[in-house]
C-alpha cells in the first residue's frame, strides 16, 4: 500500500472554497492503467453537459437531467441570484430557482444541487439519465468546463473530456491521475485519453458511464487535490448512495421535474 503525504484538497470551482488537509493511506496505482496522454482534449460532444455561470462571477459545470432541471454541485449554488446555463441548445437559460442538498463544503458527500427552469426548457436529446450503480474498475468519461492545469488554474470555459477508471467507491467515487513531475513541481494531467482528472471549473460536472448504448451520469464532481505525484478527483455518488438518490427523488416528486427513474 502507498502511504500518502498530507493532501491538499480543494473544491473545483473558479471561486475556490477553503483548503483542507487530510492524511490518507491510498493504494494509488494497483490495477489501474498507465496514463496515455498529457494534454486537454476539447470536445463538442456531450450536449447534456453545460456551463453554469455563478452570480457574482465564477463558473461550474452541470448536467441536464430532465426537460427542466440541471444537476450540479451544492457548493456551486450557494449564492442567491441568477444562474446562467450555456450549452449546445441556443440562447443561454437563466434561473434563480435552486434546491441544494448538502451545505456545499469540502468533505461533503451530499454536495449536489438542482437548478430548476421552466417546463420544456431543454429537449429530450439533451437529457442525460442517471445510472443506478457504479463500481471500482469501471471506465468513466469525465466532462467539464474547467481549467487545463492544476498549477496555473487557467484555460477554463472550454468543454473537454477524458476517461479514467473508477479507483475507489467509498463516501465518494474517486479517480486517480498520475501527475508528471518537473523537478519538484507537479503539473495537472487532465486527459484526453485514460486517467483524466478534474480542475477548477469542473465542479458539478459529470462522471459518465456507458449503459445500454448511452452515457448515463454516475457521479458529480466535488473536490480534489494532489497526494505526492497523484491527482485525486472526488465525485459525489448519485448511483449508490441512497441519501443522494433520495434527495433527487424528493425534488423530482415535489417539483414535477420529470427525471426518469425517480
Amino acid at each position: 500500500m502507498y502511504v500518502g503525504s498530507w493532501a491538499r484538497l480543494v473544491a473545483f470551482t473558479i471561486t475556490c472554497l477553503s483548503l483542507i488537509s487530510c492524511q490518507q493511506r491510498l493504494d494509488l496505482e494497483a490495477g489501474l492503467p498507465a496514463a496515455s496522454a498529457y494534454s486537454v482534449s476539447a470536445t463538442t460532444e456531450f450536449p447534456g453537459v453545460v456551463m453554469v455561470s455563478i452570480p457574482g462571477g465564477g463558473i461550474c459545470t452541470g448536467t441536464i437531467v430532465s426537460h427542466k432541471a440541471v444537476l450540479t454541485a451544492a457548493h456551486c449554488t450557494k449564492k442567491s441570484g441568477n444562474y446562467r446555463v450555456r450549452g449546445n441548445f441556443g440562447a443561454e437559460q437563466i434561473t434563480s430557482d435552486r434546491l441544494n442538498f448538502g451545505p456545499g463544503v469540502v468533505e461533503d458527500p451530499n454536495d449536489i444541487s438542482l437548478l430548476i427552469f421552466a417546463d420544456n426548457t431543454f429537449s429530450e436529446n439533451h437529457v442525460v439519465r442517471i445510472a443506478d450503480a457504479v463500481s471500482s474498475g469501471e471506465t468513466a468519461t469525465l466532462v467539464g468546463y474547467g481549467c487545463n492545469s492544476l498549477v496555473t488554474e487557467s484555460g477554463a470555459g472550454v468543454k473537454r473530456a477524458g476517461t479514467n477508471v473508477v479507483a475507489r467507491v467509498n463516501s465518494y467515487v474517486e479517480f486517480y491521475t498520475p501527475a508528471s513531475s518537473s523537478s519538484s513541481k507537479v503539473r495537472g494531467i487532465l486527459g484526453p485519453s485514460n486517467r483524466a482528472g478534474s480542475c477548477f471549473g469542473d465542479s458539478g460536472g459529470p462522471a459518465l458511464k456507458m449503459v445500454n448504448g448511452e452515457y448515463q451520469i454516475v457521479a458529480v464532481t466535488h473536490a480534489g487535490g494532489i497526494v505526492d505525484n497523484t491527482i485525486i478527483s472526488q465525485y459525489s455518488d448519485i448511483s449508490n448512495r441512497s441519501d443522494n438518490r433520495g434527495f433527487i427523488a424528493d425534488a423530482n416528486r415535489t417539483r414535477n421535474l420529470g427525471i426518469e427513474g425517480f
